[in-house]
Order: C-alpha cells, then structure tokens, then sequence
C-alpha cells in the first residue's frame, strides 16, 4: 500500500512538467506573423508593408524614393531564418532589378523590432521599427 501512495505521489509531481511540456512554443508560423504590417527603415530605408499574403510594398526607398513590389517567404532551413524578397515591380528596373532575390538573415523578429544582416556584410546589421496604426 505504501509503494502505490509513493508511485502515485511520483507521478503527480511530474504531471506539471508534463503539462507545460505539451504546450505549443512559439513556431515558424507564429514568429513570420509577426513580420505582417508595415515597418521603418532607416534613412533612405523606406516603408516596408508585409502583408500575410507573401507579398510586400515599398515606398520611399534609398535617395532616388524609389516604390518597389513583390513577394516574400522565410526559409526556416539554418538559423537565423533568411527574408527573401523578390521584385515584381520597380520605378528603378536599372538598379532594384524585377525578378531580383535578396536573402537577408533576420537576426531580430518581435512586435516593436526588426532587423536583418547581408550576407555580403556580416556582423552589419539593419534595423525597422513597427509603424503604429
């Protein structure tokens, strides 16, 4: 009788790790949500809006206020995850090529924040800020 009081008192008291274990952490899904909406650059950065769809708008890019469109998608195979943003559309076809591919490394992804690194440029990063409604 005493050895099944201790067996049940033993698996009460791992059933809250268990229950903590099963609930879901933020995924891929969650954490590329959060990319939706529009975002800040920098100067000459522009105004990104990502939309849940997989595409985006850019307004106000680098000093020639260039207006670009296209679609985006996060690969999830090595971390940090990597943006690629391809141009449907651009007023600069010279420079921001239609049908170009920019890979860029997100190195921060919240409600307030986002910024990326150029593989070209590692240890460089760029920074957006959340546009408040």
């Amino acid at each position: 009788m005493i050895q099944t009081a201790l067996v049940l008192a033993a698996s009460l008291a791992f059933l809250p790790c268990a229950q903590t274990a099963d609930k879901p952490q933020e995924g891929p899904v969650a954490l590329e949500r959060k990319l939706h909406g529009v975002w800040k650059g920098p100067a000459c950065g522009g105004n990104w809006t990502m939309r849940a769809d997989g595409t985006f708008a850019v307004e106000h890019y680098s000093p020639g206020n260039n207006k670009l469109t296209g679609t985006w998608e996060v690969r999830w195979n090595a971390l940090p995850p990597t943006l690629v943003l391809t141009f449907k559309t651009s007023d600069a076809p010279e420079r921001l090529k239609v049908g170009e591919a920019w890979e860029i490394k997100l190195i921060q992804l919240d409600d307030e924040a986002l910024a990326y690194e150029w593989p070209k440029n590692p240890g460089q990063s760029t920074h957006w800020t959340r546009v408040k409604k």
